[in-house]
């Protein structure tokens, strides 16, 4: 039960790799830059928005909700919607209805103090691998990548072998380390078959901004590249040929902000 508690509270809730495979695990991320007063915005999401996705959590809509924002601009925010299977995305629907809100008896928010603007509408994502500590993460770097897509199963196995390789044998030292890569399965952004944005992301999951700022510091005694195992992935990649084939297109801080979890599932697939 322990353990069931501590997994329900991470910020990204991801599932083990053998369960994505069995049943695919989806995330809808969005992002939204809002102008005007952003701190009425966050209070009407942990007031409003967040108890409206706790809903369609029970109601088996969703498998989750989480709200993150840029820590270098403030006024950018990124929401994930998750799924725990394609067939719940299907039957999903909207789950922002006045009739819901009216059952849980919400009063809507003032949302003539802000006004917002999608940036990349809505794009469907399979969580393809994680790597989850029994702490939670209270901030997360997103990284991006772009891969042609006949390249798409190198990107994920070379992100496998990251997370085997890297991060797992770090658990124990690193608080709130938690990790994960997702690939792009549908977007607005493509173009003759190709993805016009980035089609790859992972994700570093850390305690702390200070815990970041240490982690990507400059080590006079070489850092990364004299660990042992960031040289066993390096050799593993460089054997089966898992190198080459992406370009990494951004990486950027974001804090944790708010979530909501499907309890019954995540404790049945522990």
């Amino acid at each position: 039960m322990k353990k069931i508690l501590l997994i329900l509270i991470l910020i990204i809730p991801f599932l083990n790799t053998q369960a994505q495979e069995d049943d695919p695990y989806l995330i809808r991320m969005d992002v939204l830059k809002i102008e005007g007063n952003t701190g009425a915005f966050i209070q009407a999401n942990k007031d409003y928005y967040k108890l409206l996705a706790i809903q369609a959590v029970k109601d088996g809509k969703w498998a989750g909700w989480a709200m993150f924002r840029s820590f270098s601009q403030g006024n950018v925010f990124v929401f994930f919607h998750h799924y725990s299977s394609p067939e719940q995305y299907a039957k999903g629907g909207s789950i922002w209805g006045s009739d819901i809100a009216k059952k849980l008896g919400l009063e809507a928010p003032d949302t003539s103090k802000w006004t917002w603007k999608s940036s990349n509408g809505n794009n469907l994502w399979q969580v393809n691998a994680t790597v989850l500590d029994e702490e939670p993460s209270n901030y997360m770097i997103f990284n991006k990548f772009k891969f042609s897509y006949p390249d798409k199963q190198k990107f994920i196995e070379n992100n496998r072998a990251w997370g085997e390789l890297v991060v797992k044998p770090r658990l124990e030292e690193v608080k709130g380390l938690n990790w994960a890569v997702a690939t792009l399965i549908t977007s607005s952004s493509y173009k003759d078959q190709e993805s016009t944005m980035f089609n790859g992301i992972s994700f570093d999951g850390f305690d702390s901004m200070e815990q970041i700022l240490h982690q990507r510091s400059y080590k006079e005694n070489g850092g990364m590249a004299v660990n042992p195992n960031f040289q066993n992935f390096q050799k593993y990649v460089n054997e089966n040929e898992l190198t080459g084939f992406n370009t990494a297109v951004e990486s950027s801080i974001y804090e944790a902000i708010d979530s909501s979890w499907d309890f019954l599932f995540l404790n049945k697939k522990l």
